[in-house]
């Protein structure tokens, strides 16, 4: 019996650390994700016709998004009630190795694209490049924490030096390593891709049904979906199964947050913050089946209407309509994906109406038939 309990506290800090990450990395990206998700839209007829402001909020909301890795490291860093000088350095040496910001060595004669100036000897240029990679934020937000724990421990934080060692050793070495480690960590997120673009290859109807299955799992992981769709180059008839299995997973966190969570928590996932349920769905992972199954049924439409649409689509679903509305209109530069469009009887039946159902009768089978899960599992306030 000792040595069950002894078992049991050995297990339950890693547990406790765990979740405190994966909530703290849910909370950094939805801070990153819903400003531009809400008002990427409402913006966009303002923008086209050169509204400034517009076009100065919508840049800084898309900026949100390179900032998601410092979000994440914030986040992450709060979670375990660290002090100021240790949340900014963690959040330095998890931006520093997301990949959020590149930079490059700049050749005498470059033209800044801001100033139209040339510069005349060679400097350092960064580059906002999306959220980066969030596995790596999250890992080298774990490794700093606990680094930070074990200066605290033995070295007593530093002392009256923490000022200077802390980003300076913490920030600047962890960061170092997270930069070396990322391409490592990058592999996943390719392997993964590798295995959707293999599905690509499958008749259409069971292309259609694994492609909506992954990506109706993709979606409540760190790994991102858009990300996943430009890699392979996700167009067309894989690109609308990529779409509904984003709804698919969207439905069944609805329909279960409707009834245990506050307004806000349910709006945000039908925002787009499917993500910021992580902590619920690892804790309770038998409903990641009901989402792949609900998924395998909302795919039969998109191989039945040849649902389409482009990589910059895949993987969105709901979120600003950008999926179903790609599916039925077409860009003049994204002709050359999409070779068919659906009308709006087509696009109510694979967006709407058979994700919906599926969704419901998915959920019930799984809640009140098997017993796997239920509503509470999913009691959570994103915040």
């Amino acid at each position: 019996m000792n040595k069950e309990a002894t078992v049991q506290q050995q297990v339950h800090p890693i547990k406790d650390f765990l979740f405190k990450v994966l909530n703290g990395s849910a909370q950094g990206i939805l801070i990153g994700v819903l400003p531009s998700a809400i008002l990427k839209y409402i913006l966009a007829p303002l923008i086209k016709d050169g509204v400034t402001w517009a076009i100065q909020l919508n840049s800084i909301l898309v900026l949100f998004g390179s900032f998601i890795p410092l979000l994440i490291g914030m986040a992450i860093a709060s979670q375990f009630k660290m002090r100021p000088l240790d949340i900014g350095t963690i959040m330095i040496a998890t931006g520093v190795a997301s990949g959020s910001i590149k930079w490059a060595l700049a050749q005498p004669g470059f033209v800044n694209p801001i100033t139209n100036v040339k510069n005349p000897i060679a400097s350092t240029v960064y580059i906002a490049n999306g959220s980066g990679d969030i596995i790596n934020a999250m890992l080298v937000a774990s490794i700093a924490v606990i680094a930070v724990k074990l200066v605290a421990r033995y070295l007593n934080g530093f002392g009256s030096v923490a000022i200077i060692f802390t980003p300076l050793l913490i920030g600047g070495l962890v960061g170092l390593l997270g930069l070396n480690i990322a391409p490592a960590v990058g592999l996943i997120t390719s392997e993964l891709g590798d295995v959707v673009e293999t599905f690509t290859k499958l008749q259409p109807l069971m292309m259609s049904i694994l492609i909506s299955m992954a990506f109706s799992f993709i979606i409540i992981t760190p790994v991102s979906t858009v990300g996943i769709a430009l890699s392979i180059s996700l167009a067309g008839l894989g690109s609308g199964a990529a779409g509904v299995g984003v709804v698919a997973t969207t439905v069944v966190l609805l329909v279960n947050s409707l009834f245990v969570n506050k307004p806000g928590t349910t709006i945000a996932i039908l925002l787009g913050a499917m993500k910021g349920m992580m902590p619920s769905i690892f804790k309770k992972p038998v409903m990641i089946l009901a989402f792949m199954v609900s998924a395998a049924i909302s795919a039969i439409p998109v191989a039945l209407f040849d649902v389409q649409g482009t990589p910059t689509s895949a993987g969105f679903g709901w979120i600003g309509l950008v999926s179903p509305i790609q599916s039925m209109l077409v860009n003049e530069s994204e002709q050359k994906f999409i070779t068919h469009t659906i009308g709006m009887g087509a696009s109510l039946i694979t967006w709407l109406v058979v994700p919906v159902i599926a969704g419901l009768l998915v959920n019930l089978l799984f809640t009140r038939v098997l017993k796997l899960y239920s509503a509470s599992d999913l009691k959570q306030e994103i915040k």
